[in-house]
């Protein structure tokens, strides 16, 4: 089962191997530029049935730029979409990937935002069955053929 924990691991990896430094959400002061901070949410959980449902949960990456240029955004925004719109990211034994990528500007930060989708099982346990031990079979003829053969 894929946790929220998960999905934010994996994409702080990705971007560590891109060369960004990666903070939690939570951090406040003391980051050094050119850095991201990494938010993953549920977005929604739909049931199929008892034992799978589909799982919607969105990223979203602040990147705060060394120097304030609109050349280091539109670079790092493209770094982005390569990263993660064309190749799926690997989430514990899966590989996920997002078919749309928004970007917006706060302030001089870009923010990149993505939705992750997939299926996974419930934790709804099954119910299990005694097993049959013996079949009793009961043939029923009703006289229109033989069961020997006549050749």
């Amino acid at each position: 089962m894929i946790k929220i924990i998960d999905i934010e691991t994996a994409v702080s990896s990705v971007l560590k191997c891109k060369g960004f430094d990666v903070f939690a959400s939570e951090v406040k002061e003391g980051y050094k530029r050119p850095c991201c901070f990494i938010e993953v949410l549920p977005v929604s959980v739909t049931l199929e049935n008892p034992y799978s449902e589909i799982v919607t949960d969105s990223v979203e990456i602040t990147y705060f730029p060394e120097t304030e240029t609109k050349e280091e955004l539109l670079n790092t925004a493209q770094k982005f979409k390569e990263t993660f719109l064309y190749k799926p990211i690997k989430v514990k034994d899966r590989f996920l990937s997002a078919n749309e990528i928004t970007f917006d500007v706060d302030k001089s930060a870009l923010v990149c935002f993505f939705e992750l989708e997939f299926i996974q099982e419930t934790n709804a346990s099954s119910s299990v069955k005694d097993v049959m031990e013996n079949l009793k079979e009961r043939v029923v003829t009703r006289g229109y053929g033989t069961s020997k053969n006549t050749d």
